[in-house]
């Protein structure tokens, strides 16, 4: 199936296709080091991958939607929705690290959810991270998504099997946060604990 991009908009942020112009933006952002610590982004990213990811996802796409996000005219980060069949659907997201913290990628989410359940009709969206992602989680959880189970060895991460924590989120559920996030992060399973400094989550709230 191949699905069209649609312009979706709030008040603050705009979800658009790829553009070339945005491909110096799409090299910081992958060269930024938590980008590398915590997606599957190629090493040494160059300007030359950044036009070849904006050629594959800048135009309709087999079984899934890629958005640039924009917030005051720039590119803020990228998010997407992969049709997995049976009803359901994956997301995906990345933040350029400059508009980290400022709630952009929530809204974003929130615009993606919204599409996938009222526009085309999917029954549940799921989503994936390396275990202690917190940043990459808030910006789901503002959204209705429950906490995550671990799963061991369920992402490829740099050459191995890593566990990852997964949730769901159906179309009938409401789509704001089921607890408080202090006590979701009381709840969290398998948060890691590792030296301050080797190991930040994202801020993608």
């Amino acid at each position: 199936m191949v699905f069209q991009i649609p312009l979706l908009q709030d008040e603050t942020l705009l979800l658009r296709p790829h553009l070339t112009a945005d491909a110096d933006a799409v090299v910081a952002r992958s060269r930024d080091p938590l980008t590398v610590q915590w997606t599957t982004v190629p090493l040494d990213y160059t300007r030359e991958m950044a036009m070849t990811y904006i050629s594959a996802v800048g135009v309709p796409q087999q079984d899934a939607i890629s958005w640039a996000m924009e917030a005051n005219g720039r590119y803020a980060g990228s998010i997407d929705l992969r049709w997995q069949g049976a009803g359901t659907g994956g997301l995906g997201f990345v933040t350029s690290p400059e508009f980290r913290g400022r709630g952009l990628m929530s809204r974003a989410v929130r615009l993606a959810v919204s599409y996938a359940f009222d526009t085309l009709g999917w029954e549940s969206l799921n989503w994936t991270a390396n275990v202690g992602n917190l940043g990459s989680y808030k910006a789901v959880w503002r959204n209705g998504f429950p906490l995550p189970v671990t799963v061991p060895r369920l992402l490829a991460h740099r050459g191995e099997m890593v566990d990852g924590w997964f949730s769901e989120l159906e179309a009938a559920a409401p789509r704001i946060p089921r607890i408080l996030w202090s006590d979701a992060l009381a709840l969290l399973p398998h948060v890691p604990q590792t030296p301050t400094g080797t190991r930040r989550p994202l801020k993608e709230d």
